[in-house]
């Protein structure tokens, strides 16, 4: 399985009505566990939650391919050796736009810079680790807890990824939407404790079935 790293019932949805499929496509979300490792022979992911008083990131490895076809790259008349691929995509950001459901704050959009290729002909297997909680929406959750909230926020994120191919064609993905519920539950260690790195990729828990525990400092040799 090829995963990229930056260092989403199945809810996916392909926004508008299209004539042909997007250069890029994204499908079921999974769940990295702490080594980051991504089980895709499991059940997908059909939302989650993030626990804001100990993990400020939420990550889900989303299904990824290409829809183009592999083409030599010409110089002159003679096809460049050497496994060269002018349909191959270079992802350059990750898009990010909110809907709150209910009552709550209306979190800002976000567009954060996300690099891999993406060869052409690249099927399911291959996996993008993506954050969906951008700069500005954790900003506008964090006003929101320290201006008094207290309930559960839940929302509706829409993702898209875009890039361009190797000779410049501007490209993007389908739209997935992925629900997920922030809260604050205000769990904190015991004196002489810290957060345990137990969550997907080695984040602290807090974030869907990786609930946050406590352990204690590593003593320096």
């Amino acid at each position: 399985m090829k995963n990229f790293y930056l260092a989403v019932p199945l809810v996916l949805a392909v926004s508008g009505c299209v004539d042909s499929p997007p250069d890029i496509q994204l499908f079921n979300a999974f769940i990295p566990d702490a080594a980051c490792a991504i089980n895709q022979s499991g059940l997908a992911s059909s939302g989650g939650s993030l626990d804001l008083t100990t993990s400020g990131r939420y990550l889900a490895a989303f299904q990824v391919q290409s829809s183009l076809s592999t083409q030599e790259v010409v110089v002159g008349d003679a096809p460049v050796t050497g496994g060269g691929d002018e349909a191959s995509i270079y992802v350059t950001s990750v898009e990010l736009n909110y809907e709150t459901q209910g009552t709550g704050p209306t979190l800002t959009s976000d567009v954060y810079p996300y690099y891999f290729n993406l060869p052409a002909n690249t099927t399911q297997s291959s996996s993008a680790v993506l954050d969906l909680l951008g700069a500005n929406a954790s900003e506008d959750l964090a006003a929101y807890y320290s201006g008094g909230g207290t309930a559960a926020v839940s929302v509706v994120v829409r993702v898209k990824l875009s890039g361009k191919t190797i000779n410049g064609k501007s490209t993007e993905s389908n739209e997935v939407t992925y629900p997920i519920t922030f809260y604050y539950s205000g769990f904190t260690c015991p004196e002489g404790t810290q957060l345990e790195a137990n969550g997907p990729c080695g984040l602290p828990g807090g974030q869907d079935r990786f609930a946050p525990s406590c352990t204690e400092p590593e003593e320096e040799e």
